[in-house]
């Protein structure tokens, strides 16, 4: 083993400072930063909860490889690996994001062996390092979101691929990673089998020499893949690909694939929804407009055996997103790893390059990461939470705890709470009452019934809670609790209604969000 590959006590010490860094970034506030807690989080976590309880998710279905969630049949993997999460710290959003934060560290250090194994031990630790400061990364390291799981898997595809260079037999745990990352996001559906296709095409020279190993690696990959396809193409598995949309015009796609090079998007500005990037800051930072460049014109230059799965990737990265819509940084997450790889590689050539300079270098480096640590931190852990609220759903938990801890035996809510955000707002009340799963799965919403509450309308009722459109009641019951958007009030007022207020969500700004309310008196 060359001095370059071996592991010494000095860049152990670096490389648990860098997971320390990852690991306090992602986990720091977790349960309150993001300030809200999204629909689909609280699916995610209920359906922990429920298959903790029951082995069944929410919708009664045992060990299911796709959950119905809300009705877009998601992967199941970040599910199951909430499980022990839930069971140690309760059904609670930190429980349910401490999975996301965990899987992000361990990304960081799944890419510094990536990076080790492509170059060498200094190019690896800056790497990690930049990854685990990365905003991309850490926007969806603090997110119950499923998409976190395909930097980690595919990257560890990636290691293994490259580690059978040297030892033929890590091809089939290579393979083996490929097909897991295929049950982490939607997007993984596209973009693992493309980038298998042509790396088999590139590397099918090597890939011959070490036929026996391949073949085994290609039956196992085949074993997870062919039941996976088989439910993609049914009617569950496009729910989430027509609910979504797919472009068809090939031009419009391909403005669509090159927004994901845009600099605004990539330095400047990154993703313009809310909940995907701080505003101000883009999913890189600034000073890697240049680090990435550097690397990119390096690892072009050099011969490596590796250099075409490194282009091949950040040529791939930005399609399946594309085919949807434009600057998504969660559905190219997948691109997170390639640029902390080309933007270290750019740090290391530039260090070698001004070696001379070495004292302003080191300088100017403290200089440009504290002032860019310090603009992430006051934008993502001050500012973020001010102005995110609406996006995150901020009040539920506030508003349905008051009212699970109150005397009422009726509780209305209002269909209309945050219908523009997720529409799904009835996930809610099970994962904050704790509600028994064994009963939730008796009577689980069906899909017309969740359409109709994503749209505004209809109703649906879970133990003592009743979700409905308040002005279409032409009586309001006078022994329940309303729950509605401070917004309706004065329309509901304006019926002739008078009410004694019971409590109110206000966020960190003092803006109210949610009025608890009970009739006092008044009819139409």
């Amino acid at each position: 083993m060359s001095q370059s590959k071996r592991v010494i006590p000095g860049e152990v010490i670096s490389l648990s400072i860098i997971l320390l860094v990852a690991a306090l970034l992602r986990i720091l506030f977790l349960g309150t930063i993001p300030n809200g807690f999204f629909c689909d989080e609280a699916s995610n976590g209920y359906d922990s909860y429920s298959i903790l309880q029951t082995l069944r998710d929410q919708h009664g279905n045992f060990l299911p490889l796709f959950a119905r969630a809300l009705d877009d049949y998601r992967p199941s993997m970040y599910i199951y690996l909430t499980v022990p999460f839930i069971k140690i710290f309760g059904l609670n959003e930190f429980a349910t994001r401490l999975p996301a934060a965990v899987i992000g560290t361990l990304t960081v250090l799944a890419l510094y062996y990536l990076a080790k194994e492509i170059f060498n031990n200094k190019v690896a630790l800056i790497c990690a390092f930049l990854l685990a400061i990365s905003p991309w990364h850490i926007q969806f390291s603090r997110i119950a979101f499923e998409a976190i799981l395909i930097p980690l898997l595919f990257t560890l595809g990636i290691l293994f691929f490259v580690k059978s260079f040297k030892q033929s037999n890590y091809i089939i745990l290579s393979f083996l990673f490929f097909a897991l990352s295929l049950h982490t996001y939607q997007a993984a559906r596209v973009f693992v089998p493309l980038f298998l296709l042509g790396i088999v095409v590139i590397y099918r020279k090597h890939l011959w020499k070490i036929r026996k190993q391949t073949l085994i690696a290609g039956i196992l990959f085949l074993l997870i893949f062919i039941p996976l396809f088989s439910f993609w193409i049914s009617p569950e598995g496009m729910a989430r690909a027509k609910g979504t949309g797919v472009e068809t015009n090939p031009l419009i796609i391909f403005q669509y694939y090159l927004s994901y090079f845009n600099p605004k998007f990539l330095f400047f500005k990154g993703d313009p929804i809310d909940r995907h990037s701080p505003a101000g800051i883009g999913e890189l930072y600034y000073f890697e407009v240049i680090t990435v460049l550097v690397g990119l014109f390096y690892i072009v230059k050099e011969n490596r055996p590796e250099k075409f799965i490194l282009l091949f990737w950040l040529f791939l990265y930005p399609i399946p997103a594309a085919l949807t819509t434009q600057e998504h940084a969660l559905r190219a997450i997948v691109g997170v790893t390639i640029f902390a790889i080309l933007s270290g590689y750019g740090v290391s050539k530039l260090i070698d390059l001004l070696d001379s300079k070495r004292k302003i270098l080191l300088v100017t480096s403290i200089l440009i990461l504290v002032a860019s640590l310090g603009i992430l931190g006051k934008r993502y852990f001050l500012d973020y939470p001010k102005y995110t609220t609406r996006e995150w759903e901020y009040g539920m938990r506030e508003a349905i705890t008051y009212a699970d801890k109150s005397n009422y035996d009726c509780i209305v809510v209002s269909n209309q709470i945050y219908l523009k955000k997720c529409g799904s707002i009835h996930v809610f009340i099970p994962f904050y009452t704790q509600y028994p799963p064994q009963e939730y799965q008796q009577s689980p919403i069906d899909p017309v019934r969740r359409k109709q509450l994503f749209l505004g309308e209809g109703n649906y009722t879970i133990g003592k809670y009743n979700i409905l459109s308040i002005p279409e009641q032409k009586q309001l019951n006078k022994k329940c609790l309303f729950i509605l958007q401070s917004d309706e009030v004065k329309a509901t007022t304006a019926r002739g209604y008078q009410w004694k207020e019971v409590h109110t969500v206000k966020d960190i700004r003092g803006i109210e969000y949610i009025k608890l309310l009970e009739v006092k008196n008044g009819s139409i």
